[in-house]
């Protein structure tokens, strides 16, 4: 029989040591902090710069871009031709000739995203529940290691003729958000006067140019009402320095056809929300679209005018109709101009 040398044994029972220690080995997961849930109802934008070309004829080429979420912020996938239409209207028939799924462009690194949020008076009627305030966190909550983000927040007052606007910067660019989140707090107690968007936009597309420290930089504008004021001069501001606006529009009583303006001209995007609870969805999924990290349903269509010719410098602007899986539509304002 042979006999094992002392290094043979002690080899031995390192290894069975080993293979013991190993069996009662437990793997213990440590648990991730959960996001919070998003929770809320779906929602769609246009998004980008839109493209209609072929005027001097009765017949019009149009793209649009369209994202789609459902009410918990995941893409809505699987949708087909008869799921978007547009309604004949003011003589013009829309025909969709072509859809497609496909992926934004990625962008690199972080994004510096400036949130300016409507404290007109009309809010306390339609965002009763403050949604607003739960669905700016809920971005923030849903922010990337590399992104940042601002607050401010905007209303106005007439004294006799006079109509002054007043824009507070409640928190710079930062990527901690605690304190930011208190400043969302008070706004819940803070509405009221006018709707002084365009100089309010034009004030955080400055500060988001001058302050945001990634080259991806974004001004996200809520409101729920019809503005005054300089719109070319806001868009015009927000082109030169290269800044999109992401439009989110809140009830029947806004602008849609300005709010789409803003976003389309600025290669940005617009959510047309009717009720407040779209709000979570379209501030909840806004950073997928920020870091150009979703998928859109690229829509081709062709309009056909009873009469006349369409002009460059014309203006479309309707409403798709977008119809999710269960049958809900979803409405999708959007304005073009043919170029």
């Amino acid at each position: 029989m042979k006999t094992l040398t002392h290094f043979q044994r002690l080899t031995v029972l390192l290894l069975g040591t080993f293979v013991l220690t190993w069996s009662c080995r437990r793997e213990v997961e440590v648990p991730l902090p959960a996001l919070p849930k998003i929770v809320g109802k779906p929602s769609a934008a246009t998004v980008g710069c839109m493209f209609v070309g072929a005027p001097g004829s009765s017949t019009l080429t149009m793209r649009l871009d369209i994202y789609v979420v459902d009410k918990n912020g995941r893409q809505v996938n699987g949708l087909k031709q008869t799921d978007f239409t547009i309604p004949t209207a003011s003589g013009r028939t829309y025909q969709l000739q072509r859809l497609t799924s496909t992926a934004l462009t990625d962008k690199a690194g972080g994004y510096s995203a400036m949130i300016l949020l409507d404290q007109s008076g009309s809010i306390i009627d339609n965002d009763p529940k403050d949604l607003r305030i739960d669905a700016s966190k809920i971005f923030m909550d849903y922010m990337g290691s590399d992104d940042v983000v601002a607050l401010s927040s905007f209303s106005g007052s007439r004294l006799g003729p006079n109509f002054t606007y007043n824009f507070t910067l409640h928190s710079r660019f930062a990527h901690e958000t605690s304190r930011m989140k208190r400043s969302l707090d008070s706004l819940s107690d803070n509405e009221g006067g006018g709707t002084p968007l365009y100089e309010a936009t034009t004030l955080a597309t400055n500060y988001a140019a001058q302050n945001g420290p990634t080259s991806n930089k974004a001004v996200i504008v809520f409101t729920d009402g019809q503005a005054s004021g300089d719109l070319d001069g806001c868009i015009a501001n927000a082109q030169q320095k290269g800044i999109p606006l992401y439009t989110i529009g809140l009830t029947n009583g806004v602008d849609v056809a300005v709010l789409s303006r803003m976003a389309t001209e600025t290669c940005g995007a617009f959510f047309y929300a009717k009720d407040a609870e779209q709000l979570v969805t379209s501030f909840g999924t806004l950073g997928n679209l920020l870091r150009g990290k979703a998928q859109v349903y690229r829509t081709e269509w062709t309009i056909v005018r009873s009469s006349g010719t369409w002009r460059t410098g014309e203006i479309v602007t309707s409403t798709m109709k977008v119809a999710l899986p269960n049958g809900d539509p979803l409405d999708v304002p959007f304005w073009i101009k043919v170029k």
